[in-house]
């Protein structure tokens, strides 16, 4: 029987569970490579399920990648659903060597399955990228936030002066992205993705590292991982107002202002957004409807691989 490993990941180590038996590496180099090595050699005996972790805030990001590059079965599971199975397994504690445990046994129950790699190195590059220029301008906008209150023009001085270091580095981080999406592997699809209405070059740059699924899922599938797909809350006779969950936030996030662009600067979004508030929904959920057409419209784009066409067909519900 092949065995579902569980690895809770922790900034100084990997902790391990192999059929009840625990052990530990050093969430570094050396470890990770021990780690895989050991891995390595259950999987060539043909005793190696899947290796089950969780996201761990980045500290799981080395150990994702070798066991890709290794061709190793891994799952990264959602801390959420991993600690509602512990709790429903009467498991209330909470430790390194327990955690794994609980990955080994939420893996082999709930039958998860490898994640697929979806995206390339220069995909990865540019979520990178992203995260720094998301770092960035949250500092700049923080230094922004405490220029009017500073009277002290040692002080003033000094936040100005990182603000155009911020900036600057803002623009070197623009650059770079823009250099990334013309490599040979992500141009094609950042060329489709662009040729949307409100669909800018950042936007798609955000599509391609954070929505590799595109095109590979359904309309509500994809309206799901972005968390904009709405969830029913009845009960009996009672009808509860629809509600979006979870999801993808920073994306959300930036295609919620491409949904006020599309607003203004597409014919059929407005119109679209128009009929909603007509129909008496408040301006936000109207908003969400929209957003989701417009994922509708970029996920059709990513699939027929043909760039926008206006009137293209899509099917919304609205929520």
């Amino acid at each position: 029987m092949k065995a579902y490993i569980g690895i809770d990941i922790s900034k100084p180590r990997l902790d391990v569970d192999w059929q009840g038996k625990s052990i530990s590496f050093e969430n570094k180099k050396k470890g990770i490579t021990q780690l895989i090595t050991k891995l390595k050699k259950i999987n060539e005996k043909g005793e190696l399920g899947l290796a089950v972790l969780e996201a761990s805030g980045g500290y799981e990001n080395c150990l994702v990648k070798a066991c890709h590059e290794n061709h190793l079965p891994v799952h990264v599971a959602h801390a959420n659903k991993v600690r509602a199975f512990a709790k429903s397994k009467g498991i209330l504690a909470k430790t390194d060597k327990l955690d794994a445990s609980v990955l080994s046994e939420y893996g082999s129950l709930m039958k998860v399955e490898p994640d697929k790699v979806l995206l390339t190195e220069n995909g990865e590059k540019i979520g990178v990228l992203l995260g720094r220029r998301e770092q960035l301008m949250n500092d700049r906008q923080r230094e922004k936030n405490r220029l009017d209150k500073i009277d002290d023009e040692v002080i003033k001085t000094s936040v100005e002066s990182h603000i155009k270091w911020l900036s600057d580095e803002i623009k070197n981080m623009d650059q770079q992205l823009n250099e990334h999406s013309q490599m040979i592997d992500i141009k094609p699809k950042h060329d489709l993705l662009i040729s949307i209405p409100a669909v800018g070059g950042l936007v798609a740059n955000y599509l391609i590292a954070n929505l590799p699924e595109l095109g590979l899922l359904t309309h509500k599938a994809i309206a799901a991982l972005v968390g904009v797909a709405p969830y029913n809350r009845d009960s009996g006779s009672f009808s509860g107002k629809r509600f979006i969950h979870g999801g993808r936030k920073e994306l959300r996030n930036v295609l919620y202002m491409s949904a006020i662009v599309s607003v203004r600067c597409n014919v059929d979004m407005k119109v679209f957004y128009k009929r909603l508030r007509e129909a008496g929904k408040p301006a936000k959920v109207a908003l969400i409807a929209v957003l989701r057409k417009l994922l509708s419209v970029i996920n059709s784009v990513i699939r027929r691989q043909t760039p926008w066409q206006e009137k293209m067909e899509t099917t919304v519900s609205l929520g």
